[in-house]
């Protein structure tokens, strides 16, 4: 069903609104009167009048009709007006309320209430628990705010974030096109906001802070299309343990895994920003027309500001753009004796406003981001420099502008859509972002289990080492030489035809973590197999024993996240796997190249690629996409393998744990 009778309707009712100007029904009314040209109905049981309007009892007392309910009453009275609206044939509504599911068991059901009752009218519902909404129509939230008509726009679960970023948007002279505050998402959810934002001819960019995503498999589905048409941008909140438990008492949303959710706005090919000054960053980036890219030259008139920028640039694997030779002679005619022609180029500290311009002039045509930098001295102003950037305009230029009168400078840059910023830092990690924005995909996920792999897996609820060994095999993934003994001599026959040395280790009915059982044995020799077995049994009767491999130990896992289902992990392996926790995920199915990205992440490849081993990285990648379909294929709901060694043979999966 549309959205469009919520955010473009032709007339409006408040129910709840108030003669108390302190009242938020009041404060919503009134910033309707003064942004809003259609009709306008207040609605309340007590008054004849509203700010000279007149009001009406209920909403179906109103003689003509209403596109959007604005509600805002007591929760106990929710419902009531709901069945109200649905008499009335209202198509939309934004319930103000809160007290519903974020506050537990009883507000769920009166939210759950809520909602079945606006669905029997085709009502499309934003909330509960929301600030509001705003549009280039008009302002419906309870926010006191002098919102500058722009192309941003903000879709906020967060009514408290939501009302920051209007002041920010105000203090930064930041144009907003929408301000949607989701709320409870119980109804419109933030995936149908973000497709139809996408559409929007007024909107430039869409920035998003989410605390949990009310549908995975919709999100994943619908947010590709919209990011193909403009720039996305996620914050999320929840990302530590007791950031997700405030979620939970917040907006009522499950927060789900942080490291699931950058990989899923990674899948849909949005930008994932980890603070709020990256976030509001990047908005002088998608409002400017400057074309930005990851080569950069930096000019500046202060060399440790050069130097600062260029170690910046170096932690965002940003490219420092070489001069070339014939440009090289140009700048070596303005500059000073002791300034050589290189990136940073420096001006040095004696550099005015000519030089500036002398120097933008000569480079300007240069395929790059042009990063001018003025630290303001006696000999040069921030304001000066600023003016003479604006010649240069579409060529790729960013300001950082630093002194006595940056603040102006900033405005000079700033109505001329040209990106400015204070730090160099801010600028370049902003760049960054912008620069390494991923491609969207999506991810059809169809189960294809192999026969085998079911009558293997069918009924469990999780399998035995031997088992995951050879579910491990039946999917095309190699493991080590293995076999299993229940006895000293089966041990020896079992050993002897693998070839020595070998591995030793328990192998118990129930997925176990087996080196903290201290039931790993390695380097097992011919005339050791019996005592090490007899030493073994004691833990587990069964032991397994295999072809003892070298390589580097890699972990590969797989979830079943709440939110976005089937997901994929990679990682260092072996006993450091949780200490050094530098893990990528993917969401499943993963590609080939999306393998590849996750082992760069995780720093996996540079592990397998140091001193030129030649350890098959090809392998790894084949084994992390069929475990990212095989998951799927049997609706695995946890397992590692762990550790996988990759060598110069391929990748080996040694011991696999798997619940379903």
């Amino acid at each position: 069903m549309s959205l469009d009778p919520l955010f473009r309707p032709k007339s409006i009712a408040v129910v709840g609104a108030s003669r108390n100007r302190e009242k938020i029904g009041s404060i919503i009314l009134r910033n309707l009167m003064t942004t809003y040209r259609g009709k306008i109905f207040p609605v309340n049981n007590k008054a004849e009048t509203i700010e000279g309007m007149k009001s009406y009892k209920t909403l179906k007392e109103i003689p003509e009709e209403v596109d959007l309910a604005i509600i805002s009453v007591p929760r106990q009275f929710s419902v009531e007006v709901m069945e109200d609206a649905v008499e009335k044939g209202v198509k939309a509504s934004i319930v103000i309320t809160s007290g519903f599911k974020e506050v537990g068991e009883e507000g769920a059901k009166l939210e759950d209430e809520l909602i079945s009752t606006a669905r029997k009218g085709g009502i499309r519902v934003l909330g509960p628990n929301t600030m509001g909404l705003i549009s280039p129509d008009f302002n419906g939230t309870f926010a006191y705010a002098n919102v500058q008509r722009g192309e941003i726009a903000l879709v906020v679960q967060s009514g408290g974030i939501g009302a920051y970023m209007l002041d920010w948007a105000q203090r930064t002279r930041t144009g907003i096109s929408f301000l949607v505050s989701m709320g409870n998402q119980a109804d419109v959810k933030e995936y149908e906001v973000i497709d139809y934002l996408s559409k929007d001819p007024e909107t430039r960019a869409i920035f998003v802070y989410l605390e949990g995503v009310a549908d995975g498999e919709k999100f994943l589905d619908v947010v590709p299309d919209a990011v193909s048409r403009k720039p996305v941008v996620f914050i999320k909140g929840g990302a530590t343990a007791k950031g997700a438990e405030a979620v939970k008492t917040h907006t009522g949303s499950l927060a789900g895994s942080y490291e699931v959710f950058k990989a899923a706005i990674n899948t849909v090919g949005g930008i994932f920003v980890e603070d709020l000054s990256d976030f509001l960053n990047l908005t002088r980036f998608v409002t400017s027309p400057e074309p930005i890219k990851s080569d950069i030259l930096v000019v500046t008139n202060s060399g440790g500001h050069g130097v600062l920028t260029s170690d910046a640039l170096s932690r965002n694997d940003l490219n420092m753009v070489d001069i070339p030779e014939r440009i090289k002679g140009d700048l070596r005619k303005i500059l000073p004796v002791t300034s050589l022609p290189k990136n940073p180029l420096d001006l040095s500290g004696d550099a005015g406003r000519d030089r500036y311009a002398e120097a933008l002039k000569i480079v300007q045509d240069l395929d790059c981001t042009k990063l001018v930098i003025v630290q303001s001295l006696p000999v040069v102003s921030c304001s000066e420099v600023a003016k003479v950037l604006l010649n240069y305009k579409g060529k790729g230029v960013v300001g950082i502008m630093m002194g006595i009168d940056e603040d102006s400078a900033l405005r000079i840059l700033e109505s001329a859509s040209i990106p400015a910023f204070n730090f160099p830092e801010a600028a370049v990690k902003a760049i960054k972002y912008l620069t390494s924005k991923p491609n969207p995909r999506k991810k059809i996920r169809v189960a294809q289990p192999i026969s085998s792999a079911v009558e293997l897996t069918k009924g469990k609820e999780y399998l035995t080492d031997y088992e995951a060994l050879k579910l491990m095999e039946i999917y095309g993934i190699k493991t080590p030489k293995w076999g299993i003994a229940q006895s000293e001599e089966e041990a020896q026959r079992v050993a002897d035809n693998i070839g020595y040395p070998v591995v030793m280790k328990i192998s118990a009915d129930k997925p176990v973590h087996k080196t903290e059982m201290k039931g790993v044995i390695m380097n097992v020799e011919k005339d050791m197999v019996k005592s090490v077995y007899k030493e073994l049994s004691q833990i587990t009767k069964r032991v397994m024993i295999q072809e003892q491999l070298t390589g580097l130990e890699v972990f590969v896992g797989g979830i079943k996240d709440p939110v976005f289902g089937h997901t994929v992990l990679v990682g260092s392996g072996g006993i450091y796997v949780e200490v050094l926790k530098n893990v990528s995920y993917g969401i499943s199915p993963v590609y080939e190249d999306e393998a590849l990205e996750m082992l760069k992440e995780s720093k996996v490849h540079d592990m397998l690629t140091a001193r030129k081993r030649g350890y098959d990285e090809g392998s790894l990648i084949r084994t992390l996409v069929t475990v990212s379909r095989m998951i799927v294929d049997l609706n695995v709901k946890e397992m590692d393998i762990n550790p996988l060694i990759v060598n110069e043979k391929g990748a080996f999966a040694v011991d696999v744990r798997i619940l379903f």
